[in-house]
């Protein structure tokens, strides 16, 4: 994953330690929290599973040597709750997996790190998790790589290119779980899988000479269907019971790579894991897309505001939710005002953190019937003050697919109640999106 926004974090680090090295350790205590004891519980629980060798960590934290290194930066980024990396506010929306400490654990990697960070009895010490190696969701059915490694220039515009594999089903396949595994997170803006049952994006593959076909705007293509793919921060999960997606037979998968040059010569070979089940799917995933295409944020403007809303046509239960801007997000904000009045808090992120862009399921689904009003608000910053502008001075950011450009995005999914539902939600959503796409009613200006 690539982790720019962790060079600002690492120059208040590295002042922090240099503060500590500068002043004595204050005296150990009997009370005082040590490794075994106290800490290895939290950080095991909390911190390994993303800090270990092959994940996402730029560091690990596999044992007590490692987390003895690092303990004053762990004081610090738990004090500050810059990690464990949970973006969604407290109060709107339940949701599982939360990625959370409380005071109490903070207040003893704190106490533990500023006495010395002692191991304590190391025989008391719970052994370190076991994970899966390389597939998060285990052995997959079905392995789609590259070829060979996709090069990617230094420099320049980024790069979209559709990479096509036949997937030779003699009959449809029903999915119950993707995971998408880039070869090259430095450079892995996102990826998206696309299913072609009329065999366009192989001849479009067949007339390049490299690998796939450049994929800037359409895709050349009706898909028949979309995957979840890969953003920074994602975490692999399968679907939820009773819905798996269906791949027709004789259908290609069609992975879209957004490539984001690093300012050196790179490649990648990006590989992705199928897990099918026999069960055909009771109800259809479904879902609403929210966004607006009305993004001209001026130079040194702090609060930049855009907004979508949508009218459900029939009811749904919402299971996830994801949101999506790039390099100035600031905050994004989803709420339901429902037809008896009430208001559903759905979700809030404060801090947004492009490369903390997850899909959030719920505890337990949100019921919201036929007429509710879904509402979005993206706030972006394009100020010195925020330290993931790519911009210094800051410049005026338009709408584009470039990583230094901005857009918006929001996905609420969940199931409708029968066929009917399913139906009148995807009609309603194929007019919104011409919608934001200005081919018909406009939406709210940016203001």
């Amino acid at each position: 994953m690539r982790v720019r926004n962790l060079l600002f974090l690492a120059l208040t680090v590295m002042a922090a330690m240099l503060t500590l090295a500068a002043t004595k350790p204050p005296a150990r205590t009997d009370d005082a929290p040590t490794w075994s004891r106290d800490v290895a519980p939290i950080v095991y629980k909390n911190c390994t599973p993303c800090h270990r060798k092959g994940e996402a960590g730029p560091f690990p934290l596999e044992g007590y040597t490692d987390a003895k290194r690092m303990a004053s930066m762990l004081a610090l980024v738990t004090r500050k709750r810059l990690m464990p990396p949970w973006k969604p506010v407290a109060g709107h929306g339940d949701f599982r997996e939360e990625r959370t400490l409380t005071d109490a654990e903070i207040t003893v990697i704190g106490r533990w790190a500023a006495a010395g960070a002692t191991a304590g009895d190391v025989k008391t010490a719970p052994p370190p998790p076991k994970f899966r190696t390389g597939w998060q969701l285990g052995t997959p059915d079905m392995i789609l790589e590259m070829p060979a490694a996709f090069p990617i220039p230094a420099e320049g515009r980024d790069v979209y290119q559709r990479f096509v594999f036949p997937l030779n089903l003699s009959k449809d396949r029903y999915l119950r779980g993707i995971e998408v595994r880039p070869g090259n997170r430095r450079i892995a803006h996102h990826a998206i899988g696309i299913l072609d049952t009329s065999g366009t994006a192989r001849k479009l593959d067949a007339k390049t000479p490299e690998q796939g076909y450049s994929s800037m705007g359409s895709s050349g293509f009706l898909p028949a269907g979309l995957t979840p793919g890969y953003v920074p921060g994602q975490t692999p999960r399968f679907f939820a019971e009773g819905s798996p997606l269906t791949l027709p037979k004789k259908s290609d998968f069609v992975l879209e790579m957004h490539y984001h040059p690093s300012g050196k010569p790179e490649t990648d070979r990006t590989v992705v894991g199928l897990y099918f089940t026999d069960k055909k799917p009771v109800k259809n995933p479904t879902g609403i897309l929210l966004a607006s295409e009305e993004i001209d944020i001026p130079a040194g403007k702090s609060a930049y505001i855009v907004s979508d809303k949508f009218v459900l046509p029939t009811a749904l239960n919402v299971t996830n939710v994801w949101a999506h801007m790039h390099m100035v997000g600031k905050k994004v904000r989803v709420w339901a005002e429902l037809p008896d009045g009430s208001t559903e808090k759905m979700l809030l992120i404060n801090d947004w953190d492009f490369n903390w862009q997850d899909t959030y399921q719920y505890e337990k689904p949100i019921r919201l019937p036929k007429g509710t009003v879904l509402h979005s608000e993206w706030v972006f910053d394009n100020t010195d003050a925020n330290p993931r502008n790519p911009n210094s001075p800051p410049k005026r950011v338009r709408l584009g697919e470039n990583s230094t450009d901005e857009m918006t995005g929001l996905w609420v999914g969940g199931l409708a109640d029968d066929g009917w539902g399913e139906l009148s939600l995807l009609g309603a959503n194929i007019g919104h999106y011409f919608e934001i796409t200005g081919k018909g009613k406009p939406f709210k200006q940016g203001k």
